[in-house]
C-alpha cells in the first residue's frame, strides 16, 4: 500500500517537473537582415538604424553573458542533482536575436558603403559564440 501511494506521488512530482520545464525559456523573434525599404534609405537613415542597433547590442551583451553563465551554473549542478535541468532555458533566443541584429547591422554598413555614403562606421564581429548557442572556438 505505502509502495504504491509512493509510486504515484513520484510519477505526479516529475510530471509537475516536466510541464514545469515546457514553460522555461522564450521563442526567439530574431530581425530580419534585410528587409523592404532598404533600397530606397538615405545615407542620414542607414547611419541612425546602425547606430540604434548598436546601442541595443550593447545592452544585450551583458544579459546574454550572465544568462550563459547562469546556464552553466545549473548545467554544474545538474550534474550532481537532476532538478536543476528542469529549469534551465535551452531556447538561447537572445543569442539568436543578438546576432541576427549583428547581421542587420553590418548588412546596413554594405549598403552605405555601396551607396558612397562616406561611413565610418564598422562592421561588429563575430561574437564568442553562434546562434546555436556553443561557443566557438578561436582561430
Amino acid at each position: 500500500m505505502k509502495n504504491k501511494n509512493f509510486q504515484r506521488v513520484l510519477v505526479l512530482l516529475v510530471m509537475a517537473l516536466f510541464f514545469s520545464q515546457s514553460c522555461a525559456g522564450r521563442a526567439a523573434n530574431p530581425i530580419r537582415i534585410t528587409q523592404s525599404g532598404d533600397t530606397e534609405k538615405t545615407c542620414k537613415s542607414l547611419h541612425r538604424e546602425t547606430k540604434k542597433i548598436k546601442r541595443n547590442l550593447k545592452k544585450m551583451i551583458p544579459a546574454v553573458k550572465k544568462a550563459d553563465k547562469k546556464r552553466t551554473t545549473l548545467m554544474l549542478a545538474g550534474g550532481l542533482l537532476i532538478i536543476p535541468w528542469f529549469f534551465l532555458d535551452l531556447s538561447d533566443a537572445d543569442k539568436i536575436e543578438a546576432n541576427a541584429k549583428r547581421a542587420r547591422h553590418n548588412y546596413l554598413v554594405d549598403r552605405g558603403v555601396k551607396r558612397n555614403c562616406g561611413f565610418k562606421i564598422r562592421h561588429i564581429k563575430k561574437f564568442y559564440f553562434h546562434d546555436k548557442g556553443y561557443r566557438q572556438s578561436s582561430r
